[in-house]
């Protein structure tokens, strides 16, 4: 059966398994706002606006007295899931130059790549979300290239406490970029302890556990910012001169964490492909996109480090 039945869009469920199923280990824009399926395009949450937890306010309770009462801060927030998607057209010409069998590689290839398109788009915005969060923001002791000087394992300790004493003390994970990441393993700080002891070099899990923090994800997504037909320039879409420690939780909104990304089911959620036919010029068009927003929850679930 041909992948390119009419001029209609045709969803297609093999091309968009292989979207969704497909390994992207560079992205991290879903981990660190793991994606939430929702029935609505646009609607409200609760956006939780103070720390106010662990409080000690149970009384005891006289005959005929009420029982004490607290009130805590929150607000409603709206979300509006926006319909991203890209196209590629697949010319006859060039279909025709494929082996038959070849013909779903083809297909899929050029689904992942706009799927990756697509992707790169949300980690900016993921990025773009955990910078203008309004976390509490604390300089670092020394920047990572002051080697002798920097202390990256106090600041992410603090950063932790500083979490812990505000009753954030779920999934903390450190979120830092893939080069500022490896100045900081280079540092005295964290050389001392690696060479004291009798390791070569130690592995993430064993670096969180000396920082303090349940889980590292590091950051190594780059983007292409130049025009199809130019030179490439590629860029870090992550911070290189700061960092987050943060609570990251995935499903219902309820289990807390920083945030989400909500992606709107009506429309496909998280990666939809769809194929469809045009005639001028003549070829077969090959769509994948997604709707969805970027949200932060709680502000207080994340610490900013600068100057690192």
């Amino acid at each position: 059966m041909s992948l390119f039945p009419s001029s209609a869009a045709s969803f297609q469920p093999v091309i968009s398994e292989v979207v969704n199923e497909v390994d992207r280990q560079e992205f991290v824009g879903a981990r660190v706002l793991p994606y939430l399926s929702v029935n609505k395009r646009q609607g409200t949450f609760v956006k939780v606006l103070t720390s106010q937890f662990d409080n000690d306010v149970s009384k005891p309770r006289a005959a005929g007295s009420n029982y004490a009462s607290v009130s805590g801060e929150y607000q409603s927030a709206t979300f509006e899931c926006l319909e991203y998607g890209v196209e590629n057209s697949l010319d006859d010409i060039e279909i025709a130059q494929a082996e038959t069998d070849a013909q779903l590689d083809i297909v899929a290839m050029a689904a992942n790549q706009l799927a990756d398109d697509l992707m790169v788009g949300h980690e900016i915005r993921v990025a773009a979300a955990l910078s203008g969060a309004s976390f509490t923001s604390t300089a670092a002791t020394a920047t990572m290239s002051t080697v002798a000087s920097a202390t990256p394992i106090n600041d992410v300790n603090q950063a932790v406490l500083r979490l812990q004493s505000a009753g954030i003390r779920k999934n903390l994970t450190l979120v830092m970029e893939a080069s500022l990441y490896q100045e900081m393993l280079q540092t005295d700080d964290m050389r001392n302890l690696i060479n004291g002891s009798g390791s070569m070099f130690w592995s993430q899990d064993q670096v969180a556990k000396v920082l303090g923090v349940d889980s590292i994800v590091i950051a190594a997504t780059r983007y292409n910012s130049a025009i199809k037909g130019q030179t490439g320039s590629r860029a870090s879409i992550w911070p290189t001169t700061s960092y987050y420690v943060a609570s990251v939780s995935d499903g219902a909104m309820s289990g807390g964490g920083v945030g989400r990304t909500l992606c709107y089911t009506d429309r496909g959620g998280q990666f939809v492909s769809e194929t469809f036919r045009t005639e001028q010029p003549p070829a077969n068009v090959i769509r994948v996109r997604n709707s969805c927003d970027e949200i932060i929850l709680n502000a207080n679930a994340g610490e900013t480090i600068t100057g690192a």
